[in-house]
């Protein structure tokens, strides 16, 4: 592979996957604020829950894309759209009392969910690559 088109890959990269992550957060965020999530702070203490919001919904779509891009997991981004179904189910089913709230405050723990699947397919990818010498972690793009 020639050196330019490999430092395009390498650049590449890191866009998709903060423009992926910010465009997820201003979609999920809009929607929710829009179907009257609100912040209930003044001052720091809005700036700061926004903060939070705004970084787990970001956090939310750019680690798995990540991981997607980078190892060819699919996982990650699979079970982010599951958990983002599995909100948009419970608001419009009300299975849950608080469903979009809850997905902006819980996020670190639906991150974790989604890490801790991963890390089982990879555990199986590697052992598979070992053993038959396929289905091993390499780039997307």
């Amino acid at each position: 592979m020639p050196l330019h088109s490999e430092l395009t890959i390498r650049r590449t990269r890191p866009v998709v996957v903060i423009i992926g992550g910010i465009v997820y957060s201003i979609l999920v965020l809009s929607w929710l604020f829009s179907s009257g999530v609100s912040i209930s702070g003044r001052g720091i203490v809005a700036v700061i829950a926004l903060g939070y919001a705004w970084l787990g919904m970001f956090l939310t779509a750019a680690v798995p894309l990540y991981l997607f891009a980078r190892f060819s997991l699919l996982t990650p981004p699979l079970v982010t759209l599951w958990i983002l179904g599995n909100t948009v189910y419970q608001w419009l089913y009300g299975a849950h009392l608080h469903p979009l709230s809850s997905y902006l405050t819980v996020w670190p723990l639906l991150l974790g969910v989604t890490l801790v699947i991963t890390l089982g397919e990879t555990l199986l990818r590697v052992a598979l690559d070992r053993t038959s010498g396929r289905f091993g972690l390499r780039p997307v793009f």
